[in-house]
């Protein structure tokens, strides 16, 4: 069975309009996020194709267990995302599983597919400090930024960010994001933005608990600890059978077919368990599993 999505949008402080040109929908000026996939109870997907029409995703995995493939898991583990930064985000770090247990949620592990780039953009992952004691000694200080990691990107760039480790995506940013189902993020300094008249909340005390020290290593290769990852590039007609628990795909350039069925830029969908499908056209997918 293949499964489409109409995406959620979140406006954000930070956000612009790229998302909406990138999908084809009408967003406001300061869209930041378009939830593809999700079960998560702050955005739950709806289904705009066949017998399911209008049920959430949520509705189908907890009660047509068949289409993933039996999965023994009590909750979808994956949120599939784009995150449009028109301006820099907080500085942020999010929880492990054994952390977030905390908030009843999972982690957040997370990787990141850029889709655009403007000139100059950059991203910031992970810190200079090599011991908790000197990162915690400086975390309220100015000098903190400047032990932060902070690099040029540009299209089609992939970086995988474990939990734990402290990051921020910058201004002029069109982004994939595939992360565990979890909403926890921990800001550790937001540049003393205003929202509404006041300062955002902070986390530091919590921060202090999960950055991981030291943690230098910039990771440019997948870890499929939580879920599988892969972008493809489609030009002819070709047959898939997709995985035991199912293949969640989002189309990120290009127009073709799914079992004949019309896909284009921009599409959110799901192939359930072991189900031939097959692609045709000219077009580049990122397909999950877990």
């Amino acid at each position: 069975m293949i499964i489409f999505f109409n995406p959620i949008f979140f406006d954000k402080i930070w956000g612009g309009n790229k998302i909406g040109k990138f999908l084809n929908f009408t967003v406001n000026d300061n869209c930041g996020e378009c939830w593809g996939i999700s079960t998560h109870k702050n955005g739950l997907s709806t289904i705009k194709n066949g017998v399911h029409m209008g049920k959430t995703l949520k509705y189908i995995f907890d009660n047509h267990k068949e289409l993933f493939g039996f999965y023994q898991g009590k909750e979808f583990p994956i949120l599939v995302k784009i995150i449009d930064a028109k301006q820099d985000l907080s500085i942020q770090v999010h929880p492990d599983d054994e952390y977030a247990k905390q908030s009843n949620s999972f982690g957040k592990t997370e990787c990141w597919y850029i889709l655009e780039a403007e000139t100059n953009a950059k991203l910031i992952i992970g810190h200079n400090f090599l011991s908790k004691k000197e990162l915690i000694a400086q975390i309220n200080s100015p000098n903190f930024v400047n032990n932060l990691h902070k690099f040029g990107i540009k299209k089609d760039d992939y970086y995988f960010i474990n939990s734990g480790t402290i990051h921020a995506i910058c201004a002029g940013t069109l982004l994939l994001e595939v992360q565990q189902s979890s909403d926890i993020t921990y800001r550790v300094f937001d540049y003393n933005r205003l929202d509404d008249g006041k300062l955002r909340q902070l986390h530091i005390e919590e921060a202090k608990n999960v950055i991981k020290v030291p943690d230098s290593q910039l990771i440019k290769t997948h870890n499929n600890k939580y879920f599988d990852y892969i972008v493809s590039s489609i030009f002819k007609k070709k047959s898939f059978i997709s995985h035991p628990h199912g293949d969640y795909i989002v189309v990120l350039e290009g127009i073709g077919k799914i079992n004949k069925l019309p896909i284009k830029r921009g599409d959110f969908l799901m192939v359930s368990s072991n189900f031939t499908y097959i692609l045709e056209g000219n077009f580049k997918i990122q397909t999950t599993w877990f």
